[in-house]
């Protein structure tokens, strides 16, 4: 088994699969907490990832659509009232969502994805991520926002965190508007890609009110790292047995 890094803090956080990566992340960063391990399952373990008994089922979701992310891993913590709120809690939303996705071989490579949900009026936190052997970047992306979005209530608001303009944009941009016109076809013709996701988006969004905010990945923010860190997690499960 070739060896992984796991960075907790660092430039950029998660599972790295060659000293190189892991280096550049962690090399002249104050504070900075690493470590090598001969598994993947332990380096899991050290990140705070790897807790099997804490995991579900696929959500409804991935149930209906097998050309997303097998399966949902999803485990849920409640914040302490006496922490601080972050200062997008104080959105008048039902929840804040972020979301992202990584694919380590785009495309058709080992990917993940994952989501992470903050209800506002408990101040409880749900984690959701899985992976897929062969998929691309932007099908996780969209898959973490169909997880995401199937597991609040129809009807609720939320705020959702994304890096990613190919999705944002698909709604703000009105991108998927003229593809439903257009019979799912591109302006120059082109069939739509991951058209399957973006039936389950669209419906989706009928449902719930849902706002983008756009968050430039991998400088810090604190949810961001965290789903860039799981999704990461996920795709590397399949490095495993490749």
């Amino acid at each position: 088994m070739k060896k992984v890094y796991a960075v907790r803090i660092g430039r950029k956080t998660g599972i790295f699969s060659t000293w190189e990566e892991c280096e550049a992340q962690v090399k002249g960063f104050a504070g900075a907490k690493f470590k090598g391990f001969p598994e993947m399952s332990e380096a899991l373990a050290w990140l705070g990832m790897g807790s099997p008994s804490t995991e579900k089922n696929a959500s409804a979701a991935s149930r209906k659509n097998k050309s997303a992310a097998p399966a949902v891993r999803a485990k849920k913590e409640t914040f302490s009232f006496a922490d601080p709120p972050a200062a997008d809690e104080k959105e008048n939303v039902d929840y804040i969502i972020y979301t992202d996705g990584s694919c380590l071989r785009n495309p058709n490579g080992p990917g993940g994805w994952a989501a992470v949900l903050l209800k506002q009026s408990t101040r409880e936190t749900t984690e959701l991520h899985a992976g897929s052997p062969s998929t691309t970047n932007n099908r996780m992306e969209l898959s973490a926002a169909i997880e995401a979005l199937s597991a609040i209530e129809e009807g609720t608001s939320a705020l959702l965190y994304t890096d990613s303009q190919y999705m944002k944009n698909a709604f703000t941009k009105h991108w998927i508007t003229n593809w439903k016109r257009n019979g799912w076809k591109t302006a120059k013709g082109t069939d739509v890609l991951n058209k399957d996701l973006w039936l389950q988006l669209d419906a989706l969004f009928r449902t719930r009110k849902v706002r983008f905010q756009w968050v430039k990945g991998h400088v810090g923010v604190k949810y961001n790292e965290r789903c860039d860190a799981l999704a990461k997690a996920e795709a590397m499960r399949y490095m495993e047995t490749s």
